[in-house]
């Protein structure tokens, strides 16, 4: 609440705290040249901004554009806060006493150095207050000449009229730091320093100039393909030299780098292939060669980099399959590789597939959702059943209760392909449902294999009629 004897001053004054923004700051000095300019109120100011809480360090660039903007028309407001701020910083300096918390002058040297910013204190003023620290080089000095170091010492290094003094500056910090037994924290704290002021020269990454036909064919898939334009695309498309075996190695290379393309026009660049397959069936062979290689590498290097490109090369691949470019046993048999590959069948921890590790689950529910809707009659229902239940199977190896944002993924899944199919609550009823399966098919084929070959199996030994459904 606000008391009575409170003046219209004090309640503007007590809005500085709330000056988190540019706007903010600009509408509260306006104000005060309008409504407070006086020589009293001026000093007002300059005291509270000066009182800045210790904590409250995140205001501090924020006061001295206050200043600035104030500066051109009321200059003595920058005289009143340096008149308290360089003495005061003197002063706690030299009196090494336990009384001054060290964030008092950690604030002070901040607002110094965001002040020389500005251009609103005197650089070499500044770097006098750096030299006065300098001398005496130890425990809270170090603490405090890294902050002038951080927040005013890149500005000093690139100015001509400061540049000698400051590299001067910077090289006494360098070889008090090598010489000088410090503490691990303050040496930290000086090579955090020396670096954001003065970064090592890195040189320029030369990126090796494409040629123009490459660079032409990735500005056709990459920026501007749509599903409004396919028709457009293709026609560019087929008018490449493709007898040219260097454009040929570009353009299915182009095509085949589908992680480039954004997420939602894959299925443009599918349907690009499949107009494509009647004039460059080669083309569209090597591509599909190349995505499921690309699948299997991202399986056997297992790096979190690649999440991105691996979840943009299943869309593709079931994409593909929705242009009728490659067959179900092909869809079946990555399905089962992501369930297999890498899995040991004691379930002992496996670095290709880790115990914690959901991200197979995620490219199995990618693959179902893009191209699963048409797994909806024929055998290819029923292998889509099997697969389901070795699904269930297989996500009870990894550590529960899952993610919830995997749960999702699933559930959605399940509710789009099969919502009346019943999860499994426990390890024990998949395993019977498995083992069920496993009955049915040794007994239909006579086959005495393992139980462990039988999803292999049920993927291998079953026809593919659906595709002519989809004709159909």
């Amino acid at each position: 609440e606000v008391s009575e004897v409170d003046t219209p001053l004090d309640l503007f004054l007590n809005r500085l705290p709330n000056l988190m923004s540019r706007k903010f700051v600009d509408e509260f000095a306006v104000e005060f040249c309008l409504s407070f300019n006086t020589k009293a109120n001026r000093r007002r100011l300059a005291r509270a901004l000066f009182e800045v809480n210790r904590n409250r360090m995140d205001l501090i660039p924020f006061y001295g554009r206050l200043i600035a903007t104030l500066n051109p028309c009321l200059e003595d407001i920058v005289q009143y806060l340096l008149e308290m701020l360089i003495p005061t910083f003197r002063y706690q300096v030299r009196k090494k006493e336990q009384s001054f918390q060290i964030q008092s002058v950690l604030k002070n040297a901040r607002f110094i150095a965001e002040l020389t910013k500005f251009g609103l204190c005197p650089k070499p003023e500044t770097m006098r207050c750096i030299t006065i620290l300098l001398n005496d080089f130890s425990h809270n000095n170090i603490e405090i000449a890294c902050t002038f170091i951080e927040h005013c010492g890149r500005f000093l290094l690139r100015l001509p009229d400061s540049h000698l003094r400051a590299r001067a500056l910077l090289e006494i910090v360098l070889r008090k730091k090598s010489v000088l037994h410090l503490e691990g924290r303050y040496k930290s704290m000086l090579e955090n320093a020396l670096y954001y002021a003065n970064p090592p020269l890195t040189p320029q990454i030369v990126h090796e100039a494409q040629p123009p036909m490459l660079q032409y064919i990735c500005k056709l898939l990459y920026k501007d393909l749509t599903k409004n334009n396919t028709e457009k695309i293709l026609r560019q498309i087929r008018k490449l030299p493709w007898n040219e075996p260097e454009v040929f190695r570009w353009a299915v290379s182009a095509i085949t780098g589908i992680s480039n393309v954004k997420f939602n026009n894959v299925h443009c660049v599918a349907n690009l292939l499949a107009g494509l397959k009647l004039y460059q069936e080669n083309a569209v062979i090597q591509v599909v060669d190349g995505v499921l290689e690309d699948i299997r590498l991202g399986m056997e290097l297992n790096q979190s980099k690649l999440n991105q490109r691996r979840i943009s090369f299943v869309k593709f691949l079931g994409e593909l399959y929705n242009y009728q470019l490659v067959e179900s046993a092909v869809i079946f048999r990555t399905l089962y590789s992501f369930i297999q590959f890498g899995c040991n069948p004691d379930g002992s921890p496996s670095p290709l597939d880790p115990f914690h590790s959901y991200f197979r689950v995620r490219l199995i529910c990618i693959l179902l959702d893009t191209c699963g809707t048409y797994f909806d009659r024929g055998s290819s229902k029923k292998k889509l059943d099997t697969f389901l239940i070795f699904f269930q199977c297989y996500m009870f190896q990894k550590r529960h209760p899952l993610p919830l944002e995997v749960e999702h993924f699933v559930s959605d899944t399940y509710e789009l392909l099969r919502p009346k199919m019943a999860l499994f609550s426990s390890s024990e009823e998949a395993m019977e449902a498995a083992i069920e399966l496993e009955k049915k098919f040794r007994n239909k084929i006579g086959d005495t294999s393992e139980p462990a070959q039988l999803s292999q199996d049920v993927e291998e030994n079953s026809d593919d009629e659906e595709l002519g459904l989809r004709e159909g």
